[in-house]
This record gives C-alpha cells, structure tokens and sequence, in this order.
C-alpha cells in the first residue's frame, strides 16, 4: 500500500474513532482509544505512523452494551455467535465497520497479559486525557497508561513488528518516571510479568526493569509467546509447567480439540456446516502433528535463553 492509501485509511480510521466514541457517549458508554492516532501523538509520529484498525476499550460492565451499540450503528461482528472457550482472547471482538472501505473497530474489555479487567479500565478512565480528531475529540490513556499498554502489548506482538518498533520508541519518549508510574499501573491491574517481560524485549527496557525492581525471569510459555515463537512451542511449555499428568491432559484436551464455536471462530471451513466443521478439525490436527518436531527443537533452544535472560537483541 502507498503513503497515499495509506494516508487516507488513517483518515477514515480516525473519523471512525470519533463517530463510534460519539455514538457509544450517547448510550451513556465511556471509551477510550488505546492506539492508533493516540499513540501516534505520544510517540511523535504523527505523520509517519501507520495503523489497520480502532482499539477502543469499555468497561468490562458496558461491553456487551457496546455491542448493541455497534449492532445499532450497522456494524458486523467479524466473528460468528458463540463464545469460544476460555483460553481465547476473549477480552477483544472485531466489528466490521458499513461502508466501501473495509474498516474495523476492535471492542475491548481488557488487554493482553491484565489479570483484573476492571483494574484496567478504573486504572485508565481515571486519567484520560481528550486529543483533538478527525473535527472531534476522543479519550486517550496519559503517558503512564501508555507506557503500561505499549509494554504489554510487546509481551504478546503475534507475527507483526510493531511492537517492538513501538517499545522502541517509547524508551527514547518516556523519561524514567513514566515507566515507574506504568509499573505501579502493572502492578495495580495484575499485569506485572507482562510488563516486565515487554521492557526486557529491548537492552534499555531490560536496565529499566532492573533499575524498577521487576523480575528478571519470565515462564517459558509467556517468554516464548513474546519471541514470536510457533503456537505448539507454547503449548509444550505450559504443559511442561503443570504439576500433575491430569491438569497436563485438561490443558492440552482443548487445544487438541477445541469447542466447535472456537474452531468457526478461527476457521472459515469449520463455519460450513458439520462436514466443514469436521474438515477443519482433521486439518488442524494434521497441522499440528506435522510441527511438532519442529517446535520441540524450538522449545530446547528458547529454554537456554530464557534462563539466561536474554531478553534484549
């Protein structure tokens, strides 16, 4: 995509953070913009930063009001109905937005790597400050609540760069005392391996988390879902973190066979009715039987690293 499309997509995006926070307003529904055009101004990179779609955040109370609001503004859900099981991302659900141009608002009632969602949105709301949008204004996190969310987020980065570009620019930001606060948020919230993990992601986040007094050493399952590793490598590291051979074979049943409403969350196929749902089962196992010798080799090298703390590049 050129700096052209690109230009014009923020622009729309931007417009749909304002509309979408002004409709929700007026349902009595308070939001909060956790990236795109507010992270952007935090980070100084207004006019060279580039985002795909709105992360708006909702007390975990309003969200299912919320996406009657959504519904109301002719908004889709991007999933099917049903609540997959627990082990999901269930703190986040993508609407497609009406219109020519395929835009998305993800609805958030919490964030990677928060134990206490409430925490979260008290912790946030609390300090909001408005940035001037798209002929409106939209809630954004202050510095602090940034600092906590940019980290986090850097503890579970999925396949995209970001991230970790993000954390980057962060650290060159935010003086000392804005990730000290954020630690204070981490800790509020639950959040503090998370945290602590995203800093350690970067030579100078790994001194400051030192200097902060945050742990060193991560479980092998968050250290690898932080180094990008493959989905089956993280799965045999949690299991290898459970005590007993019964709460091995509850937490590894699931993920062998997960509930049909998570599979047709997941796959296309599997929403084709009981032979596609049956199609994407087999294909998922074949899958994954196929890589798990790769991600036990994956797993043996993390583990050397891991312990090593090797958290910086």
């Amino acid at each position: 995509m050129t700096a052209l499309p690109q230009a014009i997509r923020c622009l729309n995006l931007d417009r749909a953070a304002v509309t979408v926070s002004a409709a929700l307003a007026e349902r009595g529904i308070e939001a909060i913009l956790l990236k795109g055009a507010g992270l952007a101004q935090r980070l100084g990179q207004e006019r060279h930063r580039v985002y795909t779609d709105v992360d708006l955040l909702v007390a975990p109370a309003t969200f299912d009001r919320a996406q009657r609001a959504l519904a109301d503004l002719g908004c889709r859900s991007a999933l099917p109905e049903g609540r997959p099981d627990r082990r999901s991302q269930w703190y986040e659900r993508p609407w497609r937005l009406p219109g020519a141009l395929p835009l998305t608002v993800d609805l958030h009632r919490g964030f990677h790597g928060v134990a206490d969602p409430e925490a979260l949105w008290t912790a946030l709301a609390g300090s909001t400050e408005r940035i001037a949008l798209a002929g409106g204004t939209v809630a954004v996190p202050d510095e602090a609540g940034t600092a906590l969310l940019v980290a986090l987020h850097a503890a579970a980065p999925g396949r995209s760069d970001r991230p970790r570009t993000d954390l980057l620019r962060a650290l060159d930001v935010f003086p000392a005392d804005v990730w000290r606060a954020a630690a204070t948020l981490a800790a509020r919230t639950g959040a503090v391996p998370s945290y602590a993990l995203g800093l350690s992601l970067a030579p100078a986040g790994a001194a400051l988390g030192a200097a902060l007094g945050l742990p060193r050493v991560s479980p092998a399952a968050v250290w690898l879902r932080a180094h990008r590793a493959s989905p089956e490598a993280v799965v045999m590291a949690e299991l290898a973190e459970l005590p007993t051979l019964r709460g091995r074979l509850r937490h590894l049943g699931p993920r062998v066979f997960p509930t049909s409403a998570s599979m047709r969350h997941g796959s296309r196929v599997a929403r084709h009715g009981p032979i596609g749902l049956l199609l994407a089962y087999l294909a998922r196992l074949a899958r994954k039987a196929g890589r798990l010798p790769a991600a036990l080799a994956e797993l043996r090298g993390a583990e050397r690293l891991r312990q090593q703390g090797s958290g910086g590049d």
